[in-house]
Formats: structure tokens, C-alpha cells, sequence
């Protein structure tokens, strides 16, 4: 007699799939853009403490918060570890301390019959949904069932070729967490991941920690990672507030995932290292603002700073000046506002005398040439709104000194008129 293994049949949910609920597209192409601020996404994890509706309420806080995606993770017990009660699979620190690897993914899974409730969920809340799956039965139920915009790479499954293939032949854009990773590793996976179609590929800076401190994460990896391998990067993080997002963000982060708790005292398997809703809203806020002040490099007065510019200073009189009397800081200073000369003037204009007749002051000016001149009459002088006129001599040529004056050197040498 043969004996026969039954499994039971995963639950066919595409009949109730919305017309276009993902917002794939969009998500894309603000990962593409630069001028977009990053791509934030909320991690629901284990999160949801085995309960459909907490999970649900897990993406309604995400949207309120402010996110812009919602991830899960979609694997089995049996598909990422085996049921051993050898010693190898019990954990002995951190947060998990004492638990076995089967019975921890057994808690943690998002079972895959709420794939498509939640994705619908998060439609409707305008956000879009991906997942990381954990091995090619979970790319091969989220291809059939979601479609999702593109999948996530776990940090240590980096190595897992054969999944790495699989997700790489969806023709999906490709989200992959690096830490632990060597450099060689990360070679060989983006070199498979384009060989094999993957149209674009999100290498995520991560401390594979849970909790991870700030210490640990030497973010400056962020722009090596993008120069050495020419992809598009973002950070994956596990530390506790919101300082490691903000200055991924200002070092070139595209994407940026962070996991999501609705109380961090309620039990939940990644609590300890989640952010509660309020927290995740002020991240988002913080992260968005980073990016806005970034703006281009530029060099020279911004157009919003020119009405400040009248709170310069200016050389103004600040002593009666009679004819004869030398313009000195006996009788100048620089004040506010800026409606004078400039103080950068200072030491020309210490080189004025008021004088008596048509014209009230003389100034000795040297200048490298006639156009640096003309800027200063033109620009500097008559702009001024006490200067009516300027009357200018120029000295065109040095001649030695003689108690006569040199009435021949004009015959001898006709000047052209300006």
C-alpha cells in the first residue's frame, strides 16, 4: 500500500483582488527621482501579535503617520527554518533569548491569507504594499496574488541565490538590505540580479541588530555603497528615534524603512525596536524636512535672503563734515542699514577729502582697468541716492616731475577723447 502526503491547498484569494489597488508607478519613480524626498516605509513585521485586526490597524497607522508604503514579510515556519530542538537553533541572546527558530517565525509569520485583505487595506489608504519573501513559493504566491510593485531582500538572504534568481526573473525592481553582507557578496548578488533582468536595484545600508545603537551604523557607507556599486541607495534601520533616517537622508538615501508598533508595551515579537505611531509621524516630518533643506549647491545670495539684505550695513556720516576736513572714523561709521556705501568701501573712502566749490568731496581711486573703474562710478557711486553727479580725471600716464609743466607731451602724443 502506497501512503499518500496531503497538503492543504492555500486559499485562492485573486477573486477578490481590487483593479489597480497597487500604487507600484508611483512608488518607482519617486525612488528614481532626486527631487522626491525619500520613500518612506512602515515594517509591519510580527507586529500584529497573530491578530488580523491589529495588522489592519498596523497600515491605518502607517497612512495617518504619514508613510508611503507598508511592508510585510512572507514566509512559513518550514520555509526559512526546520522544528529542531537541537541547541543550534535555540537563540541565546538578545531580544529573543531562549527561543527556539521555529517557534519564533511560527509567532512572527504574517499568515498568507491576509496578503490580500491587508494589501486592499492599504490601497484603499493610498499606500502601496510589497513584501519580502523568504523563499520562491512566497515570490511565486505574491506574483500570482499581489503583483506588488517590487520586492525586499532580507540582509541574511543576501547569499540565497536561487531566491535571489527567482525575484530577479519577476522583472521587479529589487530592495536589498546589506547588512552582514561583504563586499564580494554584494558584488555577486547585483551582478546575478542584473544578469537575470531585474530592471533596478536599491542597496539598503542596515546593522543586522535588533535593537542596533546609532554607533554601529557608519552611514557614510550610504554614499561608498552608491559610488562603488552606481546604484540607488536607502537604509534599513533598527536603532531607536529618528537621527539615523534624518542623516541617511541628507547623505542620498532613497528609501528609508523603519518597523512600526502601535504600543511598544504590548507584546508585540519587534516592539523593542519599533516606533509607536507618534514616533513614526515625527520621522516622517523629519525626514521630509531634511530633504527640503538639502535644496542645490549654490553659491551667492538666495533670492528669499534680498529683502534681508537691507539689515547690512552702510558707511553713513556721523559727524558734521567741513570743507577741508578729511573723511576718517571721526566722523564715518558703519550702521545699519544698508542704504549707504558699503563698508567694503571703507578704505577708499578714508582716501576722500570734502572740498569747497561745484564738487563737495575728491576721491583718489586706483583701479586695474577702465571697465572696474566704470562699475564704480556707475554701480557704487551715482547708485547712491545722495550722489547727483561725478566728475572723474583720469591719470593715463606718469611723467617726471620738473618745475615746468610738460606742455609738449600732449602735441607729441595726441590722446583720444573718451
Amino acid at each position: 500500500m502506497a501512503n499518500t502526503c496531503l497538503t492543504e491547498a492555500e486559499p485562492s484569494l485573486e477573486q477578490f483582488l481590487p483593479e489597480g489597488f497597487m500604487t507600484g508607478p508611483r512608488l518607482t519613480e519617486a525612488l528614481r527621482s532626486a527631487e522626491a524626498p525619500p520613500v518612506i516605509v512602515a515594517e509591519l513585521s510580527g507586529n500584529h501579535r497573530g491578530e488580523l485586526s491589529q495588522a489592519m490597524e498596523l497600515v491605518d497607522a502607517a497612512a495617518d503617520a504619514g508613510a508611503d508604503a507598508v511592508k510585510l514579510q512572507t514566509y512559513r515556519p518550514d520555509t526559512i527554518t526546520v522544528d529542531c530542538r537541537d541547541e543550534r537553533f535555540l537563540l541565546k541572546e538578545g531580544l529573543w533569548a531562549g527561543r527556539y527558530l521555529h517557534d519564533l517565525y511560527d509567532e512572527a509569520m504574517t499568515p498568507w491569507e491576509w496578503h490580500i485583505p491587508l494589501a486592499e487595506r492599504a490601497a484603499e489608504k493610498g499606500l502601496a504594499l510589497f513584501s519580502s519573501p523568504f523563499d520562491e513559493t512566497a515570490v511565486q504566491f505574491l506574483e500570482e496574488n499581489l503583483d506588488p510593485p517590487l520586492h525586499k531582500i532580507a540582509s541574511c538572504e543576501t547569499n540565497h541565490l536561487p531566491l535571489l534568481r527567482t525575484v530577479a526573473r519577476t522583472g521587479k525592481p529589487v530592495v536589498v538590505s546589506v547588512g552582514a553582507s561583504t563586499s564580494r557578496e554584494i558584488s555577486d548578488l547585483l551582478e546575478l540580479l542584473q544578469s537575470e533582468g531585474c530592471p533596478l536595484v536599491v542597496l539598503l545600508q542596515c546593522v543586522s541588530e535588533y535593537p542596533a545603537e546609532h554607533k554601529d551604523f557608519h552611514l557614510l557607507s550610504i554614499p561608498a555603497l552608491e559610488k562603488e556599486f552606481e546604484v540607488l541607495v536607502g537604509l534599513s534601520d533598527h536603532s531607536p528615534g529618528h537621527v539615523v533616517p534624518v542623516v541617511a537622508t541628507a547623505l542620498g538615501a532613497r528609501l528609508i524603512e523603519k518597523h512600526l508598533v502601535l504600543d511598544r508595551e504590548d507584546g508585540s515579537i519587534d516592539a523593542g525596536f519599533s516606533m509607536e505611531p507618534s514616533e513614526f509621524r515625527d520621522m516622517c516630518t523629519a525626514v521630509r524636512q531634511a530633504h527640503a533643506s538639502l535644496g542645490e549647491p549654490r553659491l551667492g545670495i538666495a533670492p528669499e535672503e534680498t529683502g534681508a539684505r537691507r539689515f547690512r550695513r552702510s558707511i553713513l556720516v556721523s559727524a558734521q563734515i567741513r570743507s577741508g576736513d578729511v573723511l576718517s572714523a571721526d566722523n564715518l561709521r558703519v550702521a545699519r542699514p544698508s542704504d549707504g556705501l558699503s563698508p567694503s568701501r571703507w578704505e577708499e573712502v578714508l582716501g576722500c577729502w570734502a572740498i569747497t566749490g561745484d564738487t563737495d568731496y575728491l576721491m583718489h581711486v586706483v583701479a586695474p582697468s577702465l571697465k572696474i573703474f566704470s562699475a564704480l562710478v556707475l554701480k557704487r557711486l551715482l547708485a547712491q541716492p545722495m550722489v547727483a553727479s561725478v566728475k572723474s580725471s583720469i591719470l593715463l600716464e606718469e611723467l617726471k616731475m620738473t618745475n615746468v609743466l610738460p606742455s609738449n607731451h600732449l602735441q607729441d602724443n595726441q590722446v583720444e577723447p573718451f
